[in-house]
């Protein structure tokens, strides 16, 4: 895989705490986001960055807890992106399976993650 467009590599050099970047280490927290007004934690706070990077976005590092878990989720309901398409591809095509396509963002890193697993590589 290029590291260019290779989406394991790009969130190697992200500096996301990885488990957080391949979800495994978010919680599911369940209160309204009005009573979250705390700011956001600095694993949030990397991993925001991070996606903001992905997307091409502007990083607001002024949101608030609830703030950014908001945003968060909106882009993992993006569709996912080319790093991630090609991604899975390359890796699809190693264990012989199909690539999947239309995925969102969220889905292809499960994906790729569970691709990872299969191929035994030490990463995701």
């Amino acid at each position: 895989m290029e590291p260019a467009w290779c989406f394991l590599c790009r969130i190697e050099r992200s500096g996301a705490d990885p488990g957080t970047a391949w979800g495994l280490k978010t919680r599911d927290d369940e209160r309204d986001p009005e009573d979250r007004r705390g700011p956001m934690s600095l694993r949030q706070a990397s991993y925001l960055r991070f996606l903001c990077e992905e997307f091409e976005e502007t990083f607001d590092a002024s949101l608030t807890d609830a703030e950014s878990a908001i945003v968060v989720e909106s882009f993992l309901d993006e569709p996912m992106t080319d790093s991630q398409a090609r991604t899975l591809f390359f890796l699809s095509q190693i264990v012989g399976m199909e690539a999947e396509t239309g995925l969102t963002y969220g889905q292809a890193r499960t994906k790729i993650r569970s691709l990872v697993a299969i191929r035994g590589l030490k990463s995701a």
